[in-house]
């Protein structure tokens, strides 16, 4: 039973590819958009999250190869023995492609929880398909239910991500923005924009 409730909960983390989780959107907001171009090289570089439950996702955004207004998305996952993230990594996650993120426009509004002033590049995100690796010392291939799973063993249990291709779908946000060091994903609400995920410029 524990397997299988962390197994829900790290699958929701999962499809963030990026992380976190944000309500859906009912379309854009009705706030009008305040300028024509994003500044997309201020997106490029290498990004990490704070940690959550053992784990820290890196983000390496890089402009996509052919074109004016993408970029790229790769994330990283490191899982460590203890909630705290530090000491050694104990399994590493890495996806087989990545995320791209197509601008469509810039609108002011504000970034919800906290109510955080922003400039929003509005992005067109999907996922692609995509299967998913891990590797390390705490890590073991198990069958649950009949289905392959990558395991992550830790003193108090285990995590499982299932093996298997995933399907192409839309990313679980819509938008990005930068705030001093911090870069949001974030997703419409229909009047504002949620939080799905933060990362600090490393």
């Amino acid at each position: 039973m524990q397997t299988r409730m962390c197994i829900a909960a790290l699958a929701a983390c999962l499809t963030a590819c990026g992380g976190g989780g944000g309500n859906p959107g009912t379309g854009a907001p009705a706030t009008p958009p305040v300028s024509g171009g994003g500044n997309l090289d201020a997106y490029v570089g290498t990004w990490a999250s704070a940690c959550a439950a053992h784990a820290i996702d890196t983000a390496v955004i890089a402009r996509a190869a052919g074109s004016t207004n993408a970029l790229t998305i790769a994330v990283t996952t490191s899982y460590y023995a203890n909630t705290a993230c530090t000491g050694d990594i104990i399994a590493t996650q890495v996806w087989s492609a990545a995320t791209t993120a197509t601008y469509v426009g810039t609108v002011a509004s504000v970034i919800m929880p906290g109510s955080v002033s922003a400039s929003i590049d509005r992005v067109t995100a999907q996922l692609p398909q995509r299967t998913v690796t891990l590797t390390g010392t705490f890590v073991s291939h198990k069958i649950i239910d009949g289905q392959p799973n990558w395991c992550i063993d830790y003193a108090g249990g285990s995590v499982c991500v299932p093996d298997r291709i995933y399907a192409a779908e839309p990313a679980p946000f819509d938008g990005l923005a930068i705030q001093g060091s911090d870069l949001y994903e974030v997703k419409s609400n229909g009047v504002n924009y949620d939080a799905v995920e933060r990362f600090t410029k490393r």
